[in-house]
C-alpha cells in the first residue's frame, strides 16, 4: 500500500517557540488553517481512499479541507501523536536538538555532536535510547516503544483495506519513522534528509510497501526518489481499486437497507448511494486528469532538458533540488556541518543552535567530513590560478589585434542592420496585405449582407403578394 504522511499545519504551540507534545494539544493559527486548504488542493487529486489523524486535535483539523474535497470521514487513530519530549517538554524549541531529539535521531541511527563543533554522524541505530520522562530519570520512550505504536496504526489501515490512504501526522513521527523503516536509504541520506530537507507544516513524504515486507521512501516532499515511482498502469489500477471499493460500499449499504424491509431507509440508500456513486466516478475522473496532465507535463519538461540542457554557472555546483525532481538515493551525501541550519520539525522555523560559531575554525569540523571539501577548494585555486594566466595572455594578444577586429565588427554590423531593415519592409508589406485583405472581406460581407437584406424584403413582398391575392380569392368564393 502506498502511505502519503502529511504533517499538521501551524500551530499556536509553533509559534510559542516551546516544545508541546500534550495531548489533545493546540489548535491551528489562522495561517495553519489557509495551509490546511492548500496542501487539500495540491494533493487532493490524488484520490486517497481514507483519511487519518492523530489524536491530537493539530493534525485533525489539519486534515477537514481534504475530508470535505475527498468525502471522506476522518479516522481518529492512535499511535500516529508526535514523539513525546517527556523532560523536555515545554522547553525552548531551538535546543531541541541537543536534547528532545538526541535519543529519535538514535533510534534512526545518527548522532549529534554539540555546539561548537556540530556534526551529524552515522551510527549503528540503537533503539533502547529514551526521552527520560523527567529530570534524572531512568525510564521514558524508547525507539522499541515508539516503533511499535506507529507500525501498530499502520497494520490497523493495512487490516481496514486501504492501500491508498493520507495519513495527517507530526513532524517528528513521520521524518524518524521514515528514517527507521526505509530499506533504500543509507544513514549518509538520513542525515541528508533531515538536516537539508526538514519537515516543515504540511510538507509531506510517501512511503510504499506493507507491515510484513517492509517500506521503501517514494517521495520526500516533492523529491522523488528514483525507481520508486509507480508507472501509469500502476497509478490507474490504484484508482480503478478506489472507485471499485466506493461502489462496493454503496452496493452494500442499498442491500443493508433492503434487508430492513423499511421504504424510508431504502429510499434513503438508494437516494446516498446514488449521489455516492456519483461522486466517487467524479473523483476518479478527477485524478485520472491529474495523472494524465502530470504524465505529460513531465514528459515535456524531461524532453526539454534533454534537448538544451543547462549549462551550470561558472565555479558552481550542481545540488540536488528540493522539489518535484527525481532525485536517485546513490547520490545523496552527507552534508556539512555548516548546512545543519533548517527548519524544525517541532515548530517549522530554523533552530538557532544548529548555527555554526562565526568562530569556529575549520580544524574542528571532523577530517572525515572536511576531505572533499580540501580537495575542492585546491582544484578551485588551480583553476582560478589558469583562468588568471589565460586572461593575461588573452589579453595581451587582444592588444595588437584591435584594429583587425574593428574592420569585421563594423561590417557585420553594417549586414546586420541591413538585414533588420529589409526585414521590417517585409513585415510592413505583409501588414499592408493582411489589412488589404481585411479589407476586402469585410466589403464582401457587406455586399453580401446587403444582397441578403434584399432578397428577403423581395420575398417579403411576394409572400404578402400571395397572401393578397389568396384573400381575394376567398372573399370572392365567399361573396
Amino acid at each position: 500500500m502506498t502511505i502519503t504522511f502529511i504533517r499538521h499545519g501551524e500551530s499556536y504551540g509553533n509559534t510559542s517557540g516551546k516544545i508541546d507534545t500534550t495531548t489533545p494539544g493546540p489548535v491551528l493559527t489562522p495561517n495553519g488553517q489557509q495551509q490546511a486548504k492548500d496542501i487539500a488542493a495540491k494533493l487532493g487529486d490524488n484520490n486517497y481512499d481514507a483519511i487519518y489523524a492523530s489524536q491530537m486535535v493539530r493534525t485533525q483539523q489539519t486534515a477537514v479541507p481534504m475530508s470535505q474535497y475527498l468525502g471522506l470521514p476522518i479516522q481518529v487513530l492512535p499511535g500516529l501523536q508526535e514523539i513525546e519530549a517527556g523532560m523536555y517538554e515545554g522547553t525552548p524549541e531551538r535546543a531541541g536538538i541537543f536534547g528532545y531529539l538526541t535519543a529519535p535521531l538514535a533510534w534512526a541511527g545518527i548522532s549529534v555532536a554539540p555546539p561548537p563543533n556540530i556534526a551529524f554522524n552515522p551510527i549503528t541505530p540503537n533503539l533502547d535510547a529514551f526521552i527520560p520522562s523527567a529530570p534524572g530519570s531512568t525510564t521514558g520512550l524508547n525507539g522499541h516503544q515508539f516503533e511499535d505504536r506507529v507500525n501498530g496504526a499502520l497494520q490497523t489501515i493495512y487490516d481496514n483495506g486501504d492501500r491508498n490512504a493520507a495519513v495527517f501526522s507530526h513532524g517528528g513521527t513521520i521524518m524518524i519513522w521514515t528514517m527507521m523503516n526505509a530499506k533504500n536509504l543509507t544513514p549518509e541520506q538520513k542525515i541528508m534528509l533531515f538536516t537539508q530537507h526538514p519537515l516543515s507544516n504540511t510538507n509531506y513524504v510517501v512511503v510504499e510497501g506493507n507491515p510484513t515486507d517492509g517500506w521503501n521512501l517514494v517521495n520526500w516532499n516533492g523529491v522523488e526518489i528514483a525507481g520508486m515511482q509507480k508507472g501509469p498502469i500502476e497509478n490507474v489500477l490504484t484508482q480503478v481499486r478506489t472507485l471499485s471499493r466506493q461502489l462496493g460500499g454503496v452496493v452494500q449499504d442499498v442491500a443493508a437497507a433492503f434487508k430492513t424491509g423499511d421504504v424510508g431507509k431504502i429510499l434513503t440508500a438508494i437516494n446516498h448511494g446514488a449521489a455516492d456513486a456519483l461522486f466517487s466516478t467524479a473523483k476518479f475522473a478527477r485524478a485520472i486528469n491529474a495523472q494524465v496532465i502530470g504524465g505529460v507535463t513531465t514528459a515535456i519538461d524531461n524532453l526539454q532538458k534533454k534537448l538544451a540542457p543547462p549549462a551550470p554557472a561558472a565555479g558552481t555546483q550542481t545540488t540536488a533540488p528540493n522539489s518535484g525532481a527525481s532525485v536517485s538515493p546513490a547520490g545523496f551525501s552527507a552534508p556539512a556541518p555548516a548546512a545543519a541550519e533548517n527548519n524544525s520539525p517541532v515548530t517549522g522555523k530554523a533552530p538557532a543552535a544548529l548555527k555554526l560559531s562565526e568562530n569556529t575554525k575549520a580544524g574542528d569540523t571532523p577530517a572525515s567530513d572536511l576531505k572533499v571539501a580540501d580537495t575542492k577548494g585546491d582544484d578551485t585555486n588551480a583553476k582560478v590560478d589558469d583562468v588568471k594566466g589565460d586572461t593575461n595572455a588573452k589579453a595581451d594578444d587582444a592588444k595588437g589585434s584591435d584594429v583587425k577586429a574593428d574592420g569585421p565588427s563594423k561590417a557585420d554590423a553594417k549586414k546586420a542592420a541591413a538585414e533588420e531593415k529589409k526585414a521590417a519592409a517585409k513585415a510592413k508589406a505583409d501588414e499592408k496585405k493582411a489589412a488589404a485583405e481585411a479589407k476586402k472581406a469585410e466589403a464582401k460581407a457587406t455586399a453580401d449582407e446587403k444582397k441578403a437584406e434584399a432578397q428577403a424584403k423581395a420575398d417579403a413582398a411576394k409572400a404578402a403578394q400571395t397572401k393578397e391575392s389568396a384573400k381575394a380569392g376567398a372573399g370572392a368564393s365567399n361573396d
